[in-house]
């Protein structure tokens, strides 16, 4: 392959200011188009690159820093950026905050994970009456939230637990669309501020009144090394956006998926189904469905060589709706995942790759399969009005309009 030094092809010349305007109505159709007009390597601003094949996704997240990184230098973050927390974190400072949070999910935090969200589950369903239409999504949020505070805390949080809820899906309503700078005192920005002192404040309780009783809960190694609370809660901040949160995305588009293809739902008993169908409905819906990293050196990709500064786009939901690596992209199809899965390892990366991937991963997968399996033993969730369902990119994908009828089993 000959490397070019010339900028990748894009759309308007990758150098129109009405690319960022396109992406901003629609990102999922946005990037989608770029890539399929213009191939795995689109320059869609001068400085940011959309890139779409698994060879260069996987260079890209299992490369230490040498010549990308996940934190630009000088890169500011704005309000919900939660800049102290370990996601946001680069060098050693990343490893030292990695490194305490990696005993709260080790393999053998499992069990007491499948045994909350066995009780999570029942509790849920128990409030549910034969025939009642639910929101799915409200539902899924207040079961993960459950689960995951247990996870996090050690405990349940009761209407702490629900105020959480209320502000993390305010800050993912209100981060999904354009909006002006967050100094202008605008409606929404207003509401994202309130929203933001809620989530302050509800975890700045969360962490006084916590009495470690040497377990290994995440907010157990938080506080294990005497770290200011603002650090403390932006951590606890990015646990919640990115676990419990997610976790109720992915369950929320798996019944989705399960409702409109009933034949799958029927096999969600048989051994390994279960497990095959949520990495199925995060093929189809990523929860995370765009990353990016940044070049601090000059880096080949596709046979362009990239400058140092380029932001780096890798977007799950281009790159997992790929023919080429998954037949029949666009169907639900869980039986893909019982016979070997994709036909390139880093054609599917819902949590990320490499020693930057998902500390919780497994974790949450798991969490997903359970919750699915034992929820569908005890009821069926008929779908209503399912042409009405769309996703919204906020910081997670958000799965709109799921309502569905409860049915006993």
């Amino acid at each position: 392959m000959v490397t070019q030094h010339a900028a990748p092809p894009g759309p308007r010349g990758g150098r129109s200011t009405a690319n960022a305007a396109d992406y901003a109505v629609d990102p999922l159709g946005f990037l989608t188009r770029a890539a399929r007009e213009f191939g795995d390597v689109v320059s869609l601003t001068p400085s940011n690159v959309l890139l779409a094949h698994p060879d260069d996704i996987g260079r890209v997240l299992v490369d230490r820093g040498e010549n990308v990184v996940k934190i630009g230098p000088g890169t500011r973050r704005g309000p919900t950026g939660f800049p102290l927390a370990m996601m946001n974190s680069e060098g050693a400072d990343w490893e030292r905050k990695r490194r305490r949070l990696r005993p709260a999910f080790r393999s053998e935090r499992l069990d007491h994970l499948e045994t909350t969200a066995r009780e999570g589950v029942a509790r849920t369903v128990d409030g549910w009456s034969e025939g009642q239409t639910i929101d799915v999504h409200h539902e899924m949020s207040r079961l993960a939230m459950r689960v995951g505070a247990a996870h996090i805390a050690g405990r349940e949080l009761g209407e702490r637990g629900e105020t959480l809820s209320r502000a993390v899906a305010a800050i993912m309503r209100l981060t999904s669309a354009p909006r002006l700078p967050v100094w202008l005192p605008t409606r929404v920005n207003r509401e994202l501020r309130r929203s933001l002192r809620t989530l302050d404040g509800t975890l700045e309780e969360l962490v006084r009144e916590h009495r470690p009783d040497g377990g290994a809960t995440a907010l157990d190694g938080l506080l294990s090394d005497g770290a200011p609370f603002e650090e403390v809660r932006d951590e606890l901040a990015t646990l919640l956006m990115s676990g419990y949160e997610t976790t109720a995305d992915a369950l929320t588009w798996l019944f989705f998926a399960l409702g409109e293809h009933p034949e799958a739902d029927e096999r969600m008993d048989e051994d390994g189904f279960a497990l095959a169908a949520a990495k199925e409905a995060m093929r189809l819906y990523p929860p995370a469905w765009v990353i990016s990293r940044e070049t601090v050196r000059p880096f080949e990709a596709g046979g362009y060589v990239l400058p140092a500064g380029t932001v780096l786009g890798l977007s799950q939901w281009v790159t997992h709706r790929d023919e080429r690596w998954f037949p029949e992209a666009g169907e639900f199809r869980p039986e893909r995942w019982l016979t070997g899965g994709p036909a390139h390892r880093y054609a599917y990366f819902p949590f990320g790759a490499g020693a930057r991937g998902c500390v919780g991963a497994s974790m949450a997968l798991r969490e997903v399969e359970v919750i699915a399996a034992r929820l569908r033993a005890r009821v069926r969730l008929e779908p209503v009005e399912p042409e009405r369902v769309r996703p919204r990119p906020a910081l997670a994908l958000q799965p709109l309009g799921v309502r569905a009828v409860v049915r006993r089993r």
